[in-house]
C-alpha cells in the first residue's frame, strides 16, 4: 500500500497532480498519445471553441460571464440581451479557449509547465490574476459549477470529434486511447479548478495557509 501525505497533496501541486496521476492512470504514454493526435486535432480547435460558445449562449447563466469586461479587451461591452457569439468580446475569449485546446494536446507532460499552466487556468477564474498578463486588470469571477459542467461538455465533444474521424485518419484503437487520455487529463483539469474554489473543508484551510491572498 502506497502511502500519500494527506497534507502534501492539499498544499503542493505537483505532488497533487501525481497522486492524481498515479490513481487515474494518467501515464507517460497517454500523455504521448494526445501528442501523436495533435496533427489531427489541433486544426479542429476552432471547430470545437466555436460550438462551446454556440452551446454556452444557450443559458443567461453561462452568458452572463461575457457580459463584464475581460482583462486585456478594451472594446465595447454587449449586454445580455445584446451579445452574440459574434461579439468582439467573445472573439477575444476564444483566442484563449483555442490556445487551452491546442496546449492539451501538445503539451509534454513530463514538464512541470503544463501542470502549472492548467493550475492557473483554474485560479484564474477565481478572480485571482494567476498569469502575469492578467495582473493589475478586472477580476474574472466564474461559478465553479459553470466551470465544471463546461469541463464536463466538453469532454463529451472532444470524444464525439474523436471518435468521428475517419478510420483510416484514425484507427479504433487508436480512438479509444486518445479519447481515454483526454478524459483522463480533463479530470485532472477539473480537480485543479476545485482545488481553488473549495471553501468548506480541512484541505480549503490547508490549500489558503500554504497560499495567503488567495479569495477567502
Amino acid at each position: 500500500m502506497q502511502h500519500i501525505d494527506r497534507n502534501l497533496i492539499q498544499t503542493s501541486l505537483l505532488d497533487r497532480v501525481a497522486f492524481l496521476r498515479s490513481f487515474i492512470g494518467f501515464s507517460k504514454e497517454d500523455g504521448e498519445t494526445l501528442n501523436s493526435a495533435a496533427p489531427l486535432v489541433v486544426p479542429l480547435a476552432k471547430g470545437v471553441v466555436d460550438a462551446v460558445y454556440d452551446h454556452l449562449f444557450k443559458y443567461d447563466y453561462t452568458t452572463d460571464p461575457f457580459t463584464h469586461r475581460n482583462k486585456g479587451f478594451d472594446g465595447e461591452i454587449a449586454d445580455l440581451k445584446d451579445i452574440t457569439v459574434d461579439s468582439p468580446q467573445i472573439a477575444f475569449r476564444k483566442k484563449f479557449l483555442t490556445i487551452w485546446v491546442s496546449k492539451i494536446f501538445t503539451a509534454s507532460y513530463e514538464e512541470e509547465a503544463i501542470w502549472t499552466y492548467l493550475d492557473k487556468v483554474g485560479l484564474m477564474h477565481t478572480g485571482n490574476p494567476a498569469f502575469k498578463h492578467r495582473a493589475n486588470k478586472d477580476p474574472l469571477i466564474i461559478d465553479l459549477l459553470a466551470c465544471n459542467a463546461l469541463i464536463a461538455w466538453v469532454s463529451d465533444l472532444v470524444t464525439k470529434t474523436v471518435l468521428e474521424l475517419p478510420e483510416e485518419t484514425l484507427p479504433l484503437v487508436k480512438k479509444t486511447a486518445v479519447v481515454r487520455a483526454f478524459n483522463k487529463c480533463m479530470w485532472i483539469q477539473s480537480d485543479l479548478f476545485t482545488r481553488h474554489y473549495t471553501r468548506s473543508d480541512e484541505e480549503a484551510a490547508a490549500h489558503l495557509a500554504a497560499n495567503p491572498g488567495l479569495p477567502q
